[in-house]
């Protein structure tokens, strides 16, 4: 049987590395290929984004994604960093990889429109795979 490719987002936040507990869950670890991904928002200043910032970003981002492999030891994992909005990058790396599920975690935001999430609802819409919404 062919290995399920997984995406998972993270962005260090207890609630994101959620995701990664209920994974364990459901999938054994000789059924998944995941890909932990991580995205840092680019803010650019008169259209210039500042090299050392890019920097730290990025070490910044290696770390979240070292974390969270760490928390999936014995499973298949690669990871990814990218700047950029996040839905756009995940669902372009989703479509890249021929992903099969991406797991994503619910918003903490309490207004109902924001109850998954910008990210997480862009992502729901433009997904031509199936995507998990991980409750808390």
């Amino acid at each position: 049987m062919e290995m399920k490719r997984v995406l998972i987002p993270v962005d260090g936040t207890e609630r994101s590395m959620h995701s990664l507990d209920f994974i364990k869950g459901i999938f054994p670890k000789d059924s998944v290929h995941i890909t932990l991904m991580n995205v840092k928002e680019l803010v650019s200043i008169n259209g210039m984004a500042v090299a050392e910032e890019l920097k730290d970003a990025q070490e910044i981002g290696q770390q979240i994604l070292d974390k969270a492999a760490e928390r999936m030891q014995g499973y298949s994992i690669s990871t990814y960093f990218t700047f950029g909005y996040a839905g756009d990058e995940i669902l372009k790396k989703a479509k890249e990889d021929k992903t099969n599920v991406i797991i994503m975690t619910k918003s903490t935001k309490s207004a109902l429109i924001r109850m998954i999430g910008s990210t997480t609802s862009h992502v729901v819409k433009g997904a031509k795979c199936v995507v998990m919404i991980v409750p808390e």
